[in-house]
C-alpha cells in the first residue's frame, strides 16, 4: 500500500518563506520549487520533518502503508527524501517521487528526439535521495505517447539503440506508466491518446522499468481495455519479469 507524503502545517513557521507569499510563511527559502495551490513546507525545519515522520511511521504501524508515494517531489530538496524513507522504516519498499521534468520540444511543437538532459535530471534526483525512492519515468511517457501518436516509432530508440526514456539509463529506478490522475481523467494535463492507450501498455509491460496500471484504464474503461491489460499482464509474468 502506497500513501502520499501528507501536507502538514502546524504554524507559518514551517512554511517557506522564499516568494510564497500568499500564504504568509515565515520558515527558511524553499528548497524546491513553488506550487501555486498549497504552502511550501519548510523542511529545513527539523520539527516539521519530526512531524512528519511521526506520520509516516503512524501511517506504517497503524494503518498498513509499506512505502511512499511522493507528491510534486521537485517542491523541495531530495535529500529530505532519503531522511523520511529511512526514518520512517520505509527502505526496503517501494518508494516512488513524482518528479515532473519538462522535455525538450522544437519550435513549432514537435518533440525533440534528443531528451538526455530529462533523463539527467531524473537520474540527478534519485542520486540526491541516495536512491532511496524510485521516481516515474515521465521522459518514457512523453517519448511514447508521441510515437504512438504521430506513427514515429524511430523515436523509441535513442542515439545508442537503448530506450529512450529513464529505462534506457536507470531502469531499476524507474517507474513507467501511461496516466495518471493529473495527465490524464478529469485533468487531463498531458494525456496519452485514448486511441493509443493499449499501445502504450504493450509497450511499457514488455520492457524494463516497474510499469504502473491506471486504476481508470483497467477499472473503468470497460472489459476490452481490462482484458487487453490482463493478457499483457500475462505475457510480463510468464516472461519472468
Amino acid at each position: 500500500m502506497f500513501a502520499y507524503l501528507p501536507t502538514l502545517v502546524t504554524a507559518v513557521q514551517s512554511v517557506a518563506a522564499g516568494n510564497d507569499h500568499e500564504f504568509g510563511g515565515q520558515g527558511n527559502p524553499d528548497t524546491g520549487d513553488d506550487f501555486w495551490g498549497a504552502p511550501d513546507l519548510d523542511h529545513t525545519n527539523s520539527h516539521l520533518r519530526e512531524a512528519l515522520t511521526h506520520w509516516l511511521q503512524h501511517l506504517r504501524e497503524n494503518v498498513g502503508f509499506t512505502g511512499w508515494r511522493f507528491d510534486f517531489a521537485k517542491g523541495y530538496a531530495a535529500k529530505y527524501i532519503k531522511e523520511y524513507v529511512e526514518n520512517s522504516g520505509a527502505t526496503d519498499n517501494l518508494n516512488v517521487g513524482e518528479m515532473w521534468v519538462d522535455l525538450d520540444w522544437k519550435d513549432g511543437g514537435e518533440l525533440d528526439y534528443h531528451q538526455d538532459a530529462a533523463r539527467q535530471r531524473l537520474c540527478n534526483w534519485v542520486d540526491e535521495c541516495q536512491a532511496r525512492s524510485t521516481v516515474f519515468d515521465f521522459v518514457t511517457k512523453g517519448i511514447l505517447q508521441e510515437a504512438v501518436r504521430h506513427c514515429q516509432y524511430w523515436r523509441l530508440a535513442d542515439g545508442k539503440k537503448k530506450a529512450p526514456g529513464l529505462i534506457g539509463w536507470w531502469p531499476s529506478k524507474a517507474v513507467t506508466f501511461v496516466d495518471n490522475h493529473d495527465t490524464g481523467s478529469t485533468q487531463k494535463h498531458w494525456p496519452f491518446p485514448s486511441d493509443k492507450v493499449t499501445q502504450g501498455y504493450a509497450y511499457i509491460l514488455t520492457h524494463p522499468g516497474m510499469p504502473c496500471i491506471f486504476w481508470e484504464h483497467f477499472f473503468d474503461w470497460g472489459d476490452n481495455a481490462r482484458n487487453e491489460i490482463l493478457a499483457l499482464l500475462k505475457v510480463r509474468k510468464d516472461a519472468g519479469l
